[in-house]
Parts: C-alpha cells; structure tokens; sequence
C-alpha cells in the first residue's frame, strides 16, 4: 500500500525515525518509518497496516495496541518545502552516521554528537524540535505518496468492511478505523502537495520522496 508506505520513505536517512504512528522512524521505507528515518510504498509502516492482515482478524491474535495510527498536521507551503528542504539536506550531511542503530530519532539526537548537529540543522530551519520535524516529513511523505498514487477508495471500503464485520469488538474497530482513516491526506495537504508538484524546484525535490519509495 503506497500510501502507508510513504510516510516510511520519506525517512531514509535513519531507519528508527518513523512518521508519528505513535512515533515511528525515517529511512527504511519498508518497516515503520527508516533513513533520517515512519511512516512505506508497497508495505505498510512497522506493525503493520495493510489491509489484507485484517480480512479475518482473529481477536486473539491482535493486539489493538499493536494496531499504529499515523500522526499528521495540516501543512502550509511553507512547512512543507522547510521540512523538505531539510531532510534532503540532513539526508546527504548524515549520510554515514549509524541512524539504523537507534530506535528513534530522539535517541540518536540525545546520544550522539551528529544528532545534537542534526537538530541544530532542524531547528535552524525553523522548527522548534525533531519531533515537529518528524511529523511534518510524515505526512509530507504520505501525502505526496497518496496524490501520486491514490489510495483513499480502497481504505474507504477497507473501513466500511472493518464497520460491518461482526466478528470485531468495537474497540478493536474504532481502533482499525482511526488507522485507516490516518492514511487518508486531508485535501487541505493534498493541495499543498499539489502546489509543490507544480513548482519547477520543489516538483523535482518531491521525486526524492518517490525514489526512496521504490
């Protein structure tokens, strides 16, 4: 599922610094969020939310806890090419330190001398910490991923068939739905998204993202 698969693309630069599904990595865009960090093209972000997992969930093998929802903000131009701009940047500036051998991105800006250079760079771009950051290269990520490829019908019936399926308690449905429906761009991001992709810079900047996809 590309859309899933975005937000886990877009971090490429530290496989532990996932989009916020309840805070995921960047670089690997095959497991939650991974590079500078989350969070995915053909495969859901880390826990797993592709759609064919959840035909016949069993109640005893899912953990509702184990279901991550992906945490995004309403993007600006601004945001978006300061978010980009940056993560392009810390992509080729940190392209040797060990972002793999951290869990998140927070560990690696408290543990090591390039983090605390690498949340100066962020800050230094006008956000007030790693986190902010993080969340704005998510869902830039999975917006650019999901206008490129539109995936909204095929979530929209995955949540009306999680809605009428009978066999799941209703915690464990509100808790797939929520899921679901954050994968789902606001239209306010897509046409943010939309703007970028028109602009001869940013348009080619945006191509990053998709080749960290594939």
């Amino acid at each position: 599922m590309l859309a899933a698969t975005a937000l886990l693309a877009a971090w490429s630069l530290a496989p532990g610094l996932t989009p916020q599904a309840g805070a995921a990595p960047l670089e690997n865009p095959e497991a939650p969020p991974a590079p500078i960090a989350p969070p995915p093209a053909a495969s859901p972000p880390d826990g797993g939310l592709a759609p064919d997992d959840w035909d016949t969930p069993d109640s005893n093998e899912v953990s509702v806890g184990e279901i991550p929802t992906i945490e995004t903000i309403e993007l600006t131009a601004d945001i978006a090419k300061r978010a980009l701009d940056s993560y392009i940047a810390a992509k080729e500036k940190y392209v040797n330190s060990d972002f793999d051998q951290f869990e998140n991105l927070q560990d690696f800006v408290d543990q090591t001398d390039d983090g605390k250079k690498f949340e100066a760079d962020i800050k230094a771009a006008g956000f007030a910490n790693v986190s902010d950051w993080n969340l704005a290269i998510t869902t830039l990520g999975l917006t650019y991923s999901s206008v490129i490829d539109d995936q909204s019908a095929d979530l929209q019936l995955q949540i009306q068939e999680v809605e009428e399926d009978p066999q799941l308690a209703q915690d464990m449905k509100d808790t797939m739905i929520k899921a679901l429906k954050s994968l789902i761009p606001s239209e306010n991001n897509r046409k943010v998204i939309e703007g970028l992709m028109d602009d001869p810079v940013y348009g080619d900047r945006l191509k990053l993202l998709d080749i960290e996809e594939e």
